[in-house]
C-alpha cells in the first residue's frame, strides 16, 4: 500500500466525495470566482471569495492499494488560515474565555507598533501585522485580545501536479496525489509563528492584554475537543 499527501478540502467540499465531473471544474476554475465557505458574510456587503490559489483548504493522507483504490486516511492538516473562520467557533470559544463574550467584534489584520519616520511628512509603517483583535464592549467598559492564526505549510511538490491529473479526471473514485509533499509544522511552526510571537507577546503583555493562539496539531497529537480540525462535509 502507498501513501501519499494530497488535497483534503477543495473550496470547502470534501475532496474523497467529489464526483470526476466536480473534480474537473474546480481544478479548471478560478479560485477568486468560487465563494469561501470560511469568511464570515457580511451583511451589504459581496459575498466573500477564495483568496487562495487553487482553493486548497487542507491536506490528508491517501492510501492506494495494488488495486488502485484511492481511500482517505489520517486527519486534515488547514494549509489556508480562513479554514479556522468556519461558522465564526473560534471568536466564541476565545471571546469567551478571554472576554466572557462570546460574540466579540472582530477587527482584521491590525497594524502592530509603528517604525522610525525620517521625517514630519512621512507616515510611519507598521512593524506587523496582529491576525485579529476581539473587542468587547459592555456599558463603559472595553475589552480586548488579540488572536493570532498559523495554518500549515508544506514541503515538497507544487500541488499544480495533483491539478494537472485532476482537470482530466473521467474517475472512478479520485485521483491519487501525483507526487510526495508533507505537511511542514516545523517550518509553519517554530520558524514562522514563534517569530512572530516572540515580538507580539512581550509588547500586549505590557499592555496588560492577552494573545490567543490558533494552529493546527501535527497528526497523532493529542488533541482536547475544541483543538481538533473541523471536517467539513459537503
Amino acid at each position: 500500500m502507498v501513501t501519499r499527501y494530497g488535497t483534503a478540502e477543495l473550496f470547502g467540499y470534501n475532496f474523497s466525495g467529489l464526483t470526476p465531473q466536480k473534480i474537473r471544474e474546480f481544478s479548471a476554475a478560478h479560485y477568486k470566482e468560487i465563494p469561501c465557505p470560511f469568511k464570515p458574510i457580511v451583511p451589504g456587503r459581496p459575498t466573500p471569495t477564495c483568496g487562495k490559489k487553487g482553493g486548497v483548504c487542507s491536506l490528508r493522507r491517501y492510501s492506494r492499494d495494488d488495486n488502485g483504490t484511492v481511500v482517505p486516511i489520517g486527519q486534515l492538516a488547514t494549509t489556508c488560515p480562513q479554514r479556522f473562520l468556519e461558522q465564526s467557533l473560534v471568536f466564541k470559544w476565545v471571546g469567551e474565555i478571554l472576554l466572557g463574550n462570546p460574540r466579540p467584534v472582530v477587527i482584521s489584520e491590525v497594524p502592530f507598533l509603528m517604525g522610525e519616520t525620517q521625517s514630519d511628512e512621512q507616515e510611519a509603517d507598521a512593524v506587523g501585522m496582529i491576525d485579529k483583535v476581539l473587542v468587547s464592549v459592555s456599558g463603559q467598559s472595553l475589552k480586548w485580545c488579540a488572536l493570532e492564526m498559523q495554518a500549515v505549510y508544506f514541503s515538497g511538490k507544487s500541488m499544480e501536479n495533483d491539478f494537472n491529473d485532476m482537470r482530466q479526471w473521467e474517475g472512478p473514485g479520485i485521483p491519487f496525489p501525483k507526487v510526495q509533499r508533507r505537511p511542514d509544522f516545523r517550518s509553519s511552526g517554530p520558524k514562522r509563528l514563534m517569530l512572530q510571537l516572540q515580538i507580539k507577546v512581550p509588547t500586549i503583555s505590557r499592555w496588560g492584554k492577552k494573545m490567543a493562539v490558533v494552529l493546527e496539531k501535527p497528526e497523532g497529537g493529542r488533541q482536547s475537543r475544541a483543538e481538533r480540525p473541523m471536517q467539513r462535509k459537503r
